[in-house]
């Protein structure tokens, strides 16, 4: 049972939630609390996880120009010392795993968002939909709507009457991944994806989603195709992402109320 306000059942919810996406509470409290430290040491840490499950990937390799070449280690970290503030580059790739490349900034000295995932391959499915963002809100969610069709969410995760379309994986605690994959898209249907703040889905006025860093990164036959950022400082609790229609991605990229 997600999100549910019953108090007594906060603990059951919390289990559940670490055994599906494949990472304890104790192991993912572990990793924030070793980056925290590393980030006292005046290190910048970036972590690296699978779309999938939001297990680490280690033994990745992580390029970034003018900075290095880094491999993650077992918990799917690289470090690096402190640099001016900038924008960024990196490639990430391992195999079986999509190369893709991501943008970053550091600001004050410091990478603000350093949890990363990367999908793996999918030579044979349409599309591959990734929501990663900050610490706040603590639980966004990713839909994938065919009009007139199905609607893909943490409450319908799975559907079978056009194709497979399914929601990977669901997370309610922050970072993410939110993962969608659909393995047949038809040409002559329209698809519509978005997010919803589910924190503050009762404040229309909320801004937090626009401010939580947020970004999707859409994969199709291995590789990336596009990524999107969640406009900033705008009020709402819906972004609308995008929607496919006669076979094309067209962007929207709008938050609304």
């Amino acid at each position: 049972m997600k999100k549910s306000g019953i108090l007594a059942l906060v603990l059951i919810n919390c289990s559940i939630l670490f055994s599906q996406t494949g990472l304890s509470a104790p192991d993912e409290a572990s990793i924030r609390s070793e980056m925290a430290l590393l980030k006292m040491r005046g290190l910048i840490a970036m972590r690296f996880g699978n779309a999938l499950d939001g297990k680490a990937v280690p033994g990745a390799t992580v390029d970034i120009p003018g900075i290095g070449n880094f491999t993650t280690n077992n918990k799917g970290i690289i470090t690096f010392p402190k640099r001016a503030d900038g924008s960024f580059s990196m490639t990430v790739s391992k195999q079986g795993f999509i190369t893709t490349p991501i943008d970053f900034e550091i600001q004050l000295g410091f990478v603000i968002f350093n949890w990363y995932s990367i999908s793996p391959e999918i030579p044979n499915k349409d599309f591959r939909m990734v929501l990663d963002w900050g610490e706040q809100p603590s639980d966004l969610d990713l839909h994938f709507e065919k009009t007139g069709g199905y609607h893909i969410s943490y409450r319908n995760t799975r559907t079978a009457s056009d194709g497979n379309a399914m929601l990977d994986r669901d997370d309610t605690s922050s970072y993410g991944p939110e993962t969608i994959t659909v393995e047949k898209a038809e040409a002559r249907s329209v698809y519509n994806l978005f997010v919803i703040d589910y924190t503050n889905g009762g404040n229309a006025s909320s801004s937090a989603l626009s401010r939580s860093g947020a970004v999707i990164r859409v994969y199709s036959q291995n590789r990336l195709l596009q990524s999107f950022s969640v406009p900033a400082n705008m009020p709402g609790t819906r972004w609308n992402v995008f929607r496919i229609e006669n076979g094309e991605l067209v962007p929207l990229n709008t938050v609304t109320r």
